[in-house]
C-alpha cells in the first residue's frame, strides 16, 4: 500500500479539518452529510464527482519513532452506491498525538498548553489501495475538519503566524472543526443554515 506522512498542518489547511459541538449529531435538511460525535461516525451519501475508481475511505496517520522507523494508525470504510459510512476509532494513542507549534500559537491564548493533537484527512483508495484522491467536506461558505485531542481546552485568538481566528472549544476525543472566511475563521461552533455534503477530488499530478 502507499502510505502517506501527514504532518500537523491544522492551521493551514482549512478545506479538510474539524471542530467540536454541543449536539450529538450534525446533519442537513437534504441528507447528504450526517456525522455523529459520540463516538466520530461520518456517513457521506451522494458524494459529488464520484468516480468507479474508488474503492474505499482511508484514514492514515503516522508518527515516527526514535528509531526512524514509521508507525501507522489506518482505519477505513467501503465505498458503495457513491457513498460511505466511516467509523473513527474511540481513542488514538499518545504516541500519534503533537502539541500545537509555537509560531501558530503567537497571539491566541490557548487554556491548556500541554494540549496535544492530531488532525486527519480522509483519503480515496482504489481497489488495489494506492491513493488516488480525497474527500472533503464542506457547505457554500465552510469547510469540516476532524481533531482528535488528549483532553479539553479553548483556543481564541487570531496567530500572529498565519492570520487564522481561533474560537474553539475541544473536548476530549474527536472534534469537528468548521473553516469560515476561507479558511481564516477556525470555530468549533456549528455555522447555522449550511448544507454540508462530501466531495470526491483526484490527486493532482505535477
Amino acid at each position: 500500500m502507499n502510505k502517506t506522512v501527514f504532518y500537523l498542518v491544522f492551521a493551514v489547511m482549512p478545506m479538510f479539518f474539524t471542530a467540536c459541538n454541543e449536539n450529538a449529531q450534525i446533519s442537513d435538511s437534504e441528507g447528504y452529510l450526517l456525522i455523529n460525535e459520540n463516538p466520530l461516525i461520518v456517513k457521506a451519501i451522494n458524494v459529488e464527482n464520484t468516480s468507479e475508481d474508488i474503492y474505499s475511505a482511508n484514514v492514515i496517520t503516522g508518527y515516527q519513532s526514535t528509531d526512524n522507523e514509521w508507525h501507522y494508525l489506518e482505519f477505513s470504510a467501503k465505498y458503495k452506491n457513491g457513498g460511505f459510512e466511516l467509523n473513527f476509532p474511540e481513542t488514538i494513542s499518545d504516541e500519534y498525538l503533537q502539541r500545537w507549534s509555537e509560531t501558530v500559537l503567537e497571539g491566541v491564548q490557548i487554556s491548556d498548553i500541554q494540549a496535544k493533537i492530531r488532525s486527519v484527512y480522509v483519503e480515496a483508495h482504489n481497489n488495489v489501495e494506492s491513493n488516488i484522491g480525497g474527500f472533503s467536506f464542506r457547505s457554500d461558505n465552510c469547510g469540516i475538519g476532524f481533531m482528535y485531542s488528549d483532553r479539553n481546552f479553548t483556543m481564541n485568538g487570531v496567530s500572529n503566524y498565519s492570520g487564522s481566528d481561533f474560537d474553539c472549544s475541544f473536548k476530549k476525543g474527536w472534534n469537528i472543526v468548521y473553516y469560515l472566511n476561507g479558511g481564516k475563521k477556525q470555530t468549533t461552533q456549528k455555522p447555522k443554515n449550511e448544507i454540508f455534503k462530501c466531495y470526491f477530488s483526484y490527486n493532482t499530478i505535477e
